[in-house]
Formats: C-alpha cells, structure tokens, sequence
C-alpha cells in the first residue's frame, strides 16, 4: 500500500529531527570501540527499542481508528488526518516541537528521563533495549504527525505497522549519528530540514486523496459499501 509507504520515508527523512531528542542519548551512552560487534548490538538494540515502542504507540492509535471505522466515517477519518498533517507543517514550517504542558503527563516524562538516566550508566544489549523502550515514549512532534497517520490506517494491525515502518525509516539517520558523532547533525541539519515539511505536506495529500474514495488503485481506492472501512483493491 502507498500509504505504508510513506512511512519509510517519513521516518527517513524526518529523522533528522529526532537528532535534537534521540541522538543526544545514544552519544550519551559509554562507547567501546574496540569491540565492533558489541557496539553495533548495542545501537541496534536501543533503535529496536524506539521502533518496539513506536509499533505499540501506533497499534493504538490503529485500534483507535478501527473503532471509528465501524461507524463508517474511514474516509472523512483520513481527509481529517491528511488535512491536520498539512496544516501542522504549514504552521509550523517543519519545527515539530514536542513540548507538552499538561501536568500529568509532564510528571510522567520527567519519571521517564529520571529513569533513562539510571539506565545511562551501564552500556549493554539489555540497557539500551531499555533506552529505546523508554526514549519512544519521550514527547517528539514528528511521531506525534506519524500517528495522525497511523490513525487513518483503520486497523489495529496497520497502525501498528505503519509506526513499525516509520520506526524503521530512522534507522540509517540514528546509526549514522551513533557513529559520526555531533558532526552528523551540524553537516546535514539545514538541508535535511527544509524537505520535512514538503514531506509533511505529501503524505497529508496522500491521505486526503485515500479518503476521497476515487476508485484510484493503492492511491484513492474505493471502499466496500457493504462493510464500512473496508477498501475495495
């Protein structure tokens, strides 16, 4: 499906900035160069960890737009989220911010950074699954526009797969950062950030165009009458 798709490249070429929240944390973690094999478990295991977390934050969100489906409203459901995703990045020109200042969850986040602290003064395959775990759940306005579009999948499954493939799609960003260093960031921060909003803007249109019901195979597909959310192929 196109949709499942964007999600590779919206975490690929959004991942740029997940340097300002995640990279910070894995250059925080205790090196050992000297032994390739642990260190490349090591970072594989705290981005499988982010992608983990992602896949459930997105199977929610999934559920959450399967439960809408039933009542029939799949369509405007992904014209909705198309349209949010635009007006998000037209607002806030690709500056995904992922500031919340609700006091509950504030506490929660604080709890959590306390806790990747802790984990910050061991360097094994377990702590930095752990890292991962915990990291995914840290406020990131890019994943916040990921899960609109998760929402729009309509299915537990697809959601789910979807911030599985966005998870994924940061991969190659993360690696890079892990082993470049600060550096990684100053070379390509400029460039890199001015097509997140672009990319922003692409995906919300391919949402819109879903919900449409145009009878466009994989593009604007029509959707069974019989069952509501349910996509005609």
């Amino acid at each position: 499906m196109l949709l499942l798709g964007t999600a590779l490249a919206f975490g690929f070429f959004g991942s740029l900035h997940c340097l300002g929240m995640c990279a910070p944390i894995a250059w925080a973690v205790p090196q050992n160069e000297k032994k390739k094999k642990v260190w490349v478990a090591n970072r594989l295991a705290y981005n499988s960890g982010r992608m983990i977390t992602y896949s459930f934050l997105g199977a929610i969100a999934g559920l959450f737009g399967e439960i809408l489906s039933m009542t029939g409203v799949q369509q405007g459901l992904s014209v909705l989220a198309g349209a949010t995703i635009i007006i998000g990045a037209l607002l806030l020109n690709g500056k995904l911010s992922g500031n919340i200042k609700i006091k509950p969850l504030q506490k929660l986040f604080l709890s959590i950074k306390v806790r990747i602290g802790g984990l910050l003064k061991t360097n094994n395959f377990k702590s930095n699954l752990s890292l991962g775990l915990l990291n995914g759940l840290l406020p990131c306005g890019l994943v916040y526009m990921a899960l609109v579009a998760a929402i729009s999948m309509g299915t537990f499954y697809g959601g789910a797969a979807y911030m599985a493939l966005f998870g994924l799609g940061t991969f190659p960003m993360m690696l890079g950062a892990a082993y470049l260093g600060f550096s990684f960031k100053s070379n390509f921060t400029s460039a890199w950030l001015k097509f997140v909003p672009k990319l922003l803007v692409l995906v919300g249109l391919i949402l819109i165009l879903r919900g449409l019901n145009l009878g466009i195979p994989y593009v604007s597909p029509k959707l069974n009458s019989d069952m509501p959310g349910m996509i005609c192929d």
